[in-house]
C-alpha cells in the first residue's frame, strides 16, 4: 500500500523564474517531494502509533518513504513490505482496509502438525501470558510450538533453546503439558477447541482459542486521511520553501564573486 507523490506544472513555474537553469529547478522540487513524501510518512506513522494498542517496535517503523531525484521527480509514502520476519504491510492491512488476516506462520505449525484444525486462527485465552504489547510471551509462544509443532515450524526450531526443552521436560514430570483440545474434547470437558496447559490436578488453563475466522475494524485508513488536496497544501509549503532555500545560495554565491 502506497501514494506516489508527482509534481506538475513545471513550465508555468519555471517561466517566472530567471536565471533558473533546469537542473536547478529539478533539485528545488525533488527536494520538496522528498520533504512532503518525508511529512506524509510522519503524519502516517502518527497515526499508527496512536491507533495501535502498545504497538511493537517494527510497528512504531512501520511506514517509510522513497525521495524524489533530479532524474525522477516523484516520491511515495507506504507501509514497509520489506522487514524481517512479517512486514507492517501485511500484518496491519486488516487494520487499514477491515477483514480478515492471513493465518500466522506458527498458526501454519500448529495446522500442520494436526494440533489446530485447517483454516483456523487462534486468539489469547483466558491464561495466555502477555507480554508488555498485549501479545502472547515469545517464551510462551516458542513453548507451545515446541510441544506441538516444532517439526512444521522450522523458523521456530532455531530458537527453540536447550532450557525450553528442560523446562518443559520438568513440567511433563510434574505432570504440566501443553495439550490440544479438539472440537469432540471440548463437549467432553465443557471447554472451547484450543491450545490449554494441562495442570498437575487435570484442569485446563486455556492458552490459545481457536476461531473460525477473525475480523478487524476498519481502523488506521492511512490513504482516506490523506486527501489530494492535504498533500497539494504540503507540496506548495515545500517547493516555496526549496525555492527560498535555492534562491538564497543563489544570491550569496553573486554575492561572494
Amino acid at each position: 500500500m502506497q501514494i506516489n507523490i508527482q509534481i506538475t506544472g513545471l513550465k508555468e513555474l519555471q517561466a517566472g523564474l530567471k536565471d533558473f537553469s533546469d537542473r536547478r529547478m529539478n533539485a528545488v522540487l525533488a527536494t520538496a517531494l522528498t520533504r512532503t513524501a518525508k511529512t506524509v510518512s510522519q503524519r502516517w506513522q502518527g497515526v499508527v502509533d496512536k491507533t495501535i494498542d502498545r504497538p511493537i517496535a517494527r510497528t512504531m517503523k512501520a511506514v517509510g518513504f522513497t525521495g524524489a531525484n533530479a532524474a525522477k521527480l516523484e516520491s511515495a509514502v507506504f507501509l514497509k513490505d520489506r522487514m524481517s520476519g512479517t512486514a507492517p504491510s501485511v500484518y496491519l492491512a486488516p487494520q487499514e482496509f477491515g477483514g480478515g488476516r492471513l493465518l500466522k506462520k506458527f498458526e501454519q505449525a500448529l495446522s500442520k502438525s494436526g494440533a489446530m484444525p485447517s483454516g483456523h486462527f487462534t486468539v489469547p485465552g483466558k491464561h495466555a501470558t502477555l507480554d508488555s504489547n498485549g501479545n502472547v510471551s515469545r517464551g510462551q509462544l516458542v513453548a507451545v510450538i515446541r510441544a506441538l509443532g516444532a517439526q512444521y515450524s522450522p523458523g521456530y526450531q532455531r530458537v527453540i533453546s536447550k532450557s525450553t526443552n528442560k523446562r518443559l521436560a520438568s513440567q511433563a514430570r510434574h505432570g504440566r503439558q501443553y495439550v490440544s483440545v479438539n472440537q469432540q474434547d471440548a463437549r467432553r470437558y465443557k471447554l472451547s477447541p484450543g491450545i490449554y496447559e494441562r495442570m498437575p490436578d487435570g484442569s485446563r488453563r486455556a492458552i490459545f482459542v481457536f476461531k473460525n475466522s477473525v475480523h478487524y475494524k476498519k481502523r488506521l485508513s492511512l490513504m482516506d486521511r490523506t486527501s489530494v488536496l492535504d498533500i497539494e497544501n504540503t507540496m506548495q509549503t515545500e517547493v516555496s520553501r526549496a525555492l527560498s532555500d535555492s534562491l538564497a545560495r543563489l544570491a550569496a554565491r553573486g554575492s561572494s564573486q
